[in-house]
Formats: C-alpha cells, sequence, structure tokens
C-alpha cells in the first residue's frame, strides 16, 4: 500500500470510529432520565393546584439526604434508566388507580392507599383548620373536622385527574410524584414503596 493510500485509509478509519462514538453518546443521553429540578410542593384546596411554600426543619431534609439510614447520602445518579422508567411506570398505573377510587369518592378504599403516619397528619387538628381557613374552602365557609370531610371537599376535587409527568427519587423506596403545569413542577404526591405495594406518605417527614 502506497503512502497517499495508507494516509486515505487510516482517516477513513478514524471517521468511521468517530461517527460510532457520536452515535453511541447520543444513545445514552436519550436513554437517560431527564434532569430533576426541585418540585414545588403543594396542598389540594380547590380544583386547580395551588403553591404552597412548607417550612420543612433543617434534621428533616439532613435525614431525607442519607434516606433516613444516617450512611452514606443517597445519590439520585445511581438511579438506572431502566429502574427510573420501571418505577415510573408502576407509579403512573398506581395513580390512575387512585384516580379512578377518588371520582368514585370511595372513601374506605382511599384510605388503603395512605400510610399510617400520613393519615394521623391529615386527621391532625391543627391540619384540618388551617386547610379550612385556606383558599376556596374558606370563601364556601367549609370547615373541615374529620378526614372524610377532607377527602370530600379536598381530595375529590383536586386529585381526581391526578397526571404523573416525572418522578424524582428522594431513597431507593422513596418517590415524589411530579405533575407539569404551564412549565412548572408540581408535587403530587409522597410515595414510599412498602410491602402492601406504593402509599401516600407525609410531605418532608417520613423516609424510607
Amino acid at each position: 500500500m502506497t503512502i497517499p493510500a495508507l494516509y486515505i485509509y487510516i482517516i477513513s478509519v478514524s471517521w468511521k470510529i468517530l461517527c460510532v462514538i457520536v452515535f453511541v453518546l447520543i444513545g445514552i443521553s436519550c436513554a437517560a432520565p431527564p434532569r430533576q429540578q426541585p418540585p414545588v410542593e403543594i396542598i389540594p384546596l380547590n380544583e386547580s393546584y395551588e403553591d404552597v411554600e412548607t417550612p420543612v426543619p433543617g434534621n428533616v431534609l439532613a435525614a431525607e439526604a442519607d434516606g433516613g439510614q444516617g450512611g452514606a447520602p443517597f445519590d439520585p445518579n445511581t438511579v438506572t434508566p431502566e429502574l427510573y422508567y420501571e418505577t415510573k411506570e408502576n407509579i403512573a398505573h398506581f395513580i390512575n388507580d387512585l384516580n379512578v377510587i377518588i371520582k368514585s369518592k370511595n372513601y374506605n378504599k382511599w384510605l388503603t392507599y395512605l400510610d399510617d403516619d400520613y393519615y394521623a397528619y391529615i386527621s391532625s387538628p391543627e391540619y384540618l383548620q388551617r386547610v379550612s381557613t385556606s383558599g376556596i374552602l374558606q370563601s364556601k365557609g367549609i370547615v373541615l373536622s374529620n378526614v372524610y370531610d377532607y377527602f370530600i371537599n379536598v381530595v375529590v376535587p383536586s386529585r381526581s385527574y391526578g397526571r404523573v409527568d416525572d418522578i424524582e427519587f428522594i431513597s431507593e423506596n422513596r418517590v415524589k410524584a411530579i405533575t407539569l403545569n404551564k412549565m412548572q413542577r408540581l408535587l403530587l404526591y409522597d410515595l414510599e414503596k412498602t410491602q402492601n405495594g406504593w402509599k401516600i406518605v407525609t410531605p418532608n417527614s417520613k423516609n424510607s
């Protein structure tokens, strides 16, 4: 092989290798889960979601960062694309089933989707009073006295058509379900995977 022909051969091989590398990088970027941005936490007070800032103690945030285990912090970057999409699909099915239950106003069935701590959280007099004095409930003169009142007047109007657009891993078993509304990330549910399936848990307080 002559020297010019050798140069042409080397350039041709190098170009093919470069093309292969570019296609591989493009494939990896397409398969990776979307970059996560902190969602705005919401409390359902009417038919459209409201943005509500919820104070969170620093020690709770620290506990969430290490998955509540007291060891090395949980790294969301360790979540594989396969785990991300599989978990998102499972949560989408969970919320679709939940939507049907809420639309049918099946209170007793809805209760089975709640974590015990979350039930205690929404049944506290302080929480019920805070929700009663916020937004459309106050304007309608609705006062919540128990969890059933909360379900009928808050959950049914605001959570019957929940949609999962993204998920955010907090720990191996703890996930935030995110919905997008006008380019804003809103927290739909805090969820935890248990032996009995996914459960709704208290925002920023209960960890896996």
